[in-house]
């Protein structure tokens, strides 16, 4: 079981590193279109790219997010296999428990996020 579990988290890991080049490739392109759509430095004296930078931190936050979620899946995966084998629900509970580490984990890294960008932007703003 350990060594499908470690093929399987190896396997996850190229994935993500396979899916975060692509995905890294568009947001690159995806940026110098919102400079020039939304943003215009050419039509403000006092430039800064707002929307352009908050897009770039949210896909580097969901970035880090689904790897975060793809580790804490393939650890929570393998002991929910094992327990599962000796009784459903102590299976159940780690399972349980596991989506709700990854949950909190992740709203709460999401508001963090969040939060730093509306104090950095407050005095820009106001």
């Amino acid at each position: 079981m350990m060594k499908t579990n470690v093929a399987v988290r190896d396997g996850s890991i190229t994935f993500l590193v396979k899916e975060y080049t692509y995905l890294t490739v568009f947001c690159v392109f995806f940026s110098i279109i919102l400079v020039c759509a939304v943003d215009m430095p050419w039509k403000q004296a006092n430039w800064f790219p707002f929307t352009t930078f908050a897009f770039i931190i949210g896909a580097a936050t969901s970035m880090m997010c689904g790897y975060i979620g793809m580790m804490v899946a393939t650890a929570c995966n393998v002991k929910t296999t094992y327990l599962c084998g000796i009784d459903n629900y102590q299976g159940f509970e780690i399972a349980f428990k596991g989506g709700q580490v990854l949950g909190f984990v992740l709203v709460g890294l999401a508001l963090l996020i969040l939060e730093i960008l509306i104090l950095a932007y407050k005095p820009a703003i106001v």
